[in-house]
């Protein structure tokens, strides 16, 4: 049977052995720390099915072997809940760092995160790894991390003790994150699975609505990432589905294999990159090459998905084929805009590449599908994609204003309006990542100030188009009392008002 704990909660348990049927319907995160504190080496902790367990503070694994599942391990909704309550800074459910063999099968661990918040600093809501071996989670659901990740399987820095053997199979992972940044400028973003463990087997996993990487292989030599299914939000954009990116190992991705996933993007949604390879690939390009040899084979993209495979930043030991991209949506540009990519990534997304190798970033054996555009120009920095903008975009009085200190006016496809610190409004086409000035008011001042924050663009209640300086304006459209429409333009006519009829009273 194994000795019985009594919880403050009341509630008896069988520990140090399953054999009791025992099983965990109410309490919290001390019921079940305690189990596992005193229950010491091969603990099960077991929840029972349909259970929520509220938590305001981490569950942690205390000695090898441990286990926290759901008794009878279901795979439906029927799987005990642990749930991040309100009113704290817990961004961790579950802890197993440094603990060998512990698991965490068949439950749902839920951060809440658009009820507790977003946690910047704080870690992922599933941490396991560290310096072990054979820790497992399978059959578990992982959604709404407060923090950059939903689950996390940390290396340990030790060369003779890495994380090792960790299988990581049948989650059901996300929404993890948001788009975008909080007031604070801090990311929003969170990966679905961040792997930093070697000799690894990551399989059969479903990620939805991953926000930053659906699956961030950080080196990880020797793991396998096979058959899991990577798909985006809805709404937002994701920046990439499958990242080898990070210089974790010294770059060591020896004998990693990624074959047989499927990545798509739906909706409103979008991946950035479907799968990121190399040091010159995110966007803080590294100087450390990145390194196989390594098999990326036989993947499937389907639907929103701006570049496909990239790779640049990779020496030596490289094996890239049967990758099938002929779901992807074409063109490109009705899912995605490039117009703050560089000139090379806004070359290959005109010409809807979705599989791109720049060849010399490239040394060492490989062998890379015939499908790929090889590329002329060193593009570095991939994940440069947008939402969509529009062709022209409308404002209706007493809706824009903006300083020269701002700026950006609008950003049209392929299209950007500045109003610049010399008191200018200028039309720059940015086709290919060349600006080339379109229009331009030709107005100026010498009052917008050092930074340009003395002058403003208003779009007024009245109607009227009028630029201000320190004095007072200096232009006005001369559509006081008419304009009920302002309008920028990718293509001429540039900006135009309109009256209510919706008669152009004004245009450049």
């Amino acid at each position: 049977m194994g000795k019985k704990i009594t919880t403050r909660l009341g509630v008896s348990l069988a520990i140090a052995s399953i054999a009791s049927g025992a099983c965990l319907s109410t309490g919290n995160q001390d019921a079940i720390n305690k189990l596992l504190q005193q229950g010491g080496a091969n603990t099960i902790v077991s929840l029972c099915p349909g259970a929520t367990i509220p938590i305001t503070d981490e569950i942690v694994f205390t000695a090898p072997g441990q286990e926290i599942s759901t008794q009878g391990y279901p795979t439906d909704d029927s799987r005990a809940t642990i749930i991040i309550q309100p009113g704290n800074n817990v961004s961790t459910a579950i802890r197993g760092n440094w603990q060998n063999l512990v698991r965490v099968l068949n439950v749902q661990i839920d951060g809440n995160r658009p009820n507790a918040g977003h946690l910047p600093k704080g870690d992922a809501l599933l941490e396991m790894g560290g310096g072990t071996t054979g820790q497992t989670v399978s059959h578990v659901v992982v959604k709404n991390t407060r923090s950059w990740s939903c689950m996390h399987f940390i290396a340990s820095g030790q060369d003779e003790n890495p994380c090792r053997n960790a299988n990581i199979t049948f989650n059901t992972v996300g929404p993890c994150g948001e788009e975008g940044q909080d007031a604070d400028g801090n990311g929003l973003w969170a990966d679905g699975l961040s792997i930093e463990c070697v000799t690894s087997t990551i399989t059969d996993n479903s990620i939805t609505g991953s926000t930053d990487g659906g699956i961030v292989i950080f080196g990880s030599p020797g793991s396998h990432f096979l058959r899991n299914t990577i798909t985006s939000s809805s709404t937002n954009l994701g920046f990439g589905a499958i990242n080898m990116v990070d210089p974790s190992y010294g770059g060591n991705y020896s004998n990693v294999v990624v074959s047989d996933n499927v990545i798509t993007g739906v909706g409103d949604g979008l991946f950035n990159l479907g799968i990121g390879m190399g040091s010159q690939i995110w966007s803080n390009p590294h100087p450390e090459e990145n390194f196989g040899p390594t098999t990326v084979t036989n993947n499937v993209f389907r639907g929103n998905i701006g570049y496909s495979i990239a790779i640049n930043g990779w020496f030596g030991g490289l094996t890239v084929t049967g990758n099938d991209v002929s779901g992807v949506h074409t063109p490109t540009s009705d899912i995605a805009d490039a117009s703050q990519c560089g000139p090379q990534q806004q070359v290959s997304f005109d010409a809807n590449q979705q599989l791109i190798v720049y060849e010399p970033g490239v040394q060492g054996a490989s062998t890379i599908q015939a499908e790929f555009a090889r590329i002329p120009n060193n593009g570095s920095n991939w994940l440069c994609l947008t939402h969509p903008v529009p062709t022209q975009q409308s404002y209706p009085p007493q809706t824009l204003f903006v300083t020269a200190n701002q700026s950006l006016v609008v950003q049209l496809r392929n299209f950007r309006v500045q109003f610049q610190g010399d008191g200018n409004l200028v039309g720059l086409d940015t086709t290919a990542g060349v600006w080339t000035v379109k229009w331009a008011t030709s107005t100026s001042s010498s009052a917008c100030g050092a930074d340009g924050s003395s002058c403003l663009l208003a779009w007024g209640g009245d109607g009227n188009l009028v630029f201000y300086d320190a004095n007072g304006p200096f232009f006005d459209s001369g559509t006081s009392g008419q304009g009920q429409s302002l309008t920028f333009y990718n293509t001429a006519p540039w900006l135009s008002i309109t009256d209510a009829t919706g008669k152009q009273i004004w245009t450049i």
